[in-house]
Order: C-alpha cells, then structure tokens, then sequence
C-alpha cells in the first residue's frame, strides 16, 4: 500500500491539490501531520468533501494536544464526514510540545496513550463511557450522535516502550527515521506480536531532474527533524549516527537551519529517506518496500516551495509522476 503525507512544505492550496491527485490516482491512503502548523482534523475534514476512495489519517495527532474525549469527537465526525475513511494516527509528540505549547506535564507517555487509545476507541462506539484512570477520568459521557464505526487507531512509536505497547493495542503502528535494517527488525517484532497490525513507514521524500537538488533538499528535512526532535536525535545516535547527530545540533545551536543539510551524510540519507531523479527514487522505494512494511507513507518534499507558480505546477507534476511510476512499478 501507498500513502502520501502533506506537511508544511506545502502551503494549503498545494495540500489541497496533492490530496486530489492522491485520490484520483487511487492511492490509499493520505495523511495530514500535526505540530503547529494546519489543524490535521480541520485540513481532512475539508479533503472529505472533494476525495472519494482514499482514506484519511492524522500522522499524528499529539496525546498531549487535546483532551482524549476531543480526539474521540474529532474522529467520529472526520469518520462520518468522509463515510467511513477516517484514520486516527497518535503519538506522543515532544517536551516541548506538551509543556511549552499545550501547557501539559510531557510524563507517562505509555500510560496516557493506552488510556487514551482505550477510552476513544470506546467513545467511537457509541458507547456511554465512564472511565476513571490515573490520568484520563470521564464520566457518563456518549457521542451525541451515533459513530459509523470504531475507527482505526495507529500508533506513532519509536522507542521500544511504545513499541511494545503500539504492537499489542494498535490497529497499526507508523514508523518514522528508522534505518532500513533496523526498520525490518521492527517490523518483523511488530508483526510476532500481532499478525494482523498494520505497520506503516512514513519516510522523506524529494524527487526532481536535477538529482542533487532533491538530496539536498531531503537532507535539510532530516537534519530539521534531528536538530530540534530529541527522540529522533537520541534513537539515530544509538543506531550509528552519532556523528552525524552530534554536528547537526552543534551547528544548529551555532546557526540555525543554514546549512544545515551540509552535515547529513549520504549514507544517513541513504538509510533513511528516498530522495533524487525519478529513476533514484523508484529504486530505493523498493529497498524500503522490501523491509516488510504494510504501507509505504511518502512524506513529500517539494524541491522548490516558494509561491512562484512554475515552481509550483513543476512540483505537482514531478510529485503525479512519482506517485504513477511507484502505484505500477
């Protein structure tokens, strides 16, 4: 399976574009992440009214950003707006996120995410909920209308507690910067423990003609994520980029995002992303296909984004192209 996701990168007339394309070539699934850009519940409720066949899904929404009872109503109504396509992708985001932006204690990752997982999936049911956990208390609430469907529910996860977790409780786990050796170990740990989870990699993605333009562009979008995740940071270190971990924060400490692609080696970008000519980039789709993943999640990177408009219909091409070339290759 394929899936596109469609970040800040794109301004949301490009979002809105991509998602129409993604739909009509009947790729599966598309995805809207979350951190303090788009509201994902409000930019798929919006791409219900003009897809059809492709599912929806939040990659992800934080735990710590809305209450579990919100999530829970946010999700049946994308469900019934869209007849039934919704995915609830979750995570547990970052410190930072949860302190400094959402006014939460960043703790019990583990434990909030079951409780959370637990009383949405029961509020999703239509059922009336009272549930008195350690950090989630509800009492005598019930959708005031009635769910199509218990919604799916993935889990974003990537150190080995939530993994354990995402693979026991999780409709399916979504992955992310996870080197291609590692990656089939996971998945061959995830699917041991439940055959039947969906194990989904969302991985970086720029293609264009000039092929150094697409790496470089896909190193800045890995180095991004490195410098300012720590999670990210501390799991890629442990896994033989320490390194490469250590120069993008020193540099982004010193300058910020300049130049910080410089100091992404091209046997990191290797491992973890798809980026280069077309050709390049249906190659290593394969590779990553070949890990054992239920679904491929292509986080597209345009190479040009700015508002210029043959930037623009060049990108929307390039990504039609690559979207047609990996659904037959």
């Amino acid at each position: 399976m394929i899936g596109v996701s469609l970040g800040m990168l794109l301004n949301t007339d490009q979002v809105i574009d991509y998602a129409r394309v993604a739909d009509k070539l009947g790729i599966h699934s598309i995805w809207i992440p979350e951190s303090w850009g788009r509201d994902a519940f409000t930019t798929l409720g919006y791409i219900a009214s003009i897809t059809s066949r492709a599912m929806l899904g939040t990659c992800i929404v934080s735990i710590y950003s809305r209450s579990a009872a919100s999530i829970a109503m946010a999700t049946a109504t994308l469900d019934a707006l869209s007849n039934g396509r919704a995915i609830l992708g979750l995570g547990a985001s970052s410190k930072k996120l949860a302190e400094e932006w959402h006014s939460s204690m960043f703790n019990m990752n583990i434990k909030r995410m079951r409780e959370y997982v637990e009383v949405i999936r029961l509020l999703c049911k239509g059922e009336k909920v009272n549930y008195s956990g350690s950090i989630v208390r509800i009492k005598d609430m019930r959708l005031g209308f009635k769910p199509l469907r218990s919604v799916p529910i993935y889990i974003a996860a990537t150190n080995r507690g939530m993994l354990n977790l995402a693979s026991r409780i999780g409709d399916g786990v979504i992955l992310f910067l996870r080197p291609l050796e590692e990656l089939k170990d996971t998945v061959a740990m995830i699917k041991s423990v439940n055959p039947s989870c969906t194990v989904c990699y969302v991985v970086v993605t720029a293609v264009a003609d000039d092929a150094l333009r697409a790496i470089n562009r896909a190193k800045s979008t890995l180095a991004f994520y490195t410098a300012v995740g720590p999670i990210y940071a501390n799991f890629l270190a442990s896994k033989g980029f320490k390194d490469e971990v250590y120069s993008i924060k020193s540099s982004y400490a010193s300058n910020g995002l300049k130049d910080l692609h410089a100091h992404v080696s091209d046997r990191m970008l290797s491992e973890l992303a798809i980026a280069g000519s077309m050709d390049d980039c249906i190659k290593q789709y394969k590779r990553f296909m070949s890990s054992g993943v239920d679904m491929l999640i292509i986080q597209y990177n345009p190479v040009d984004y700015d508002n210029n408009s043959n930037s623009k219909d060049k990108n929307l091409k390039l990504y039609t192209d690559l979207l047609e070339n990996i659904k037959y290759s």
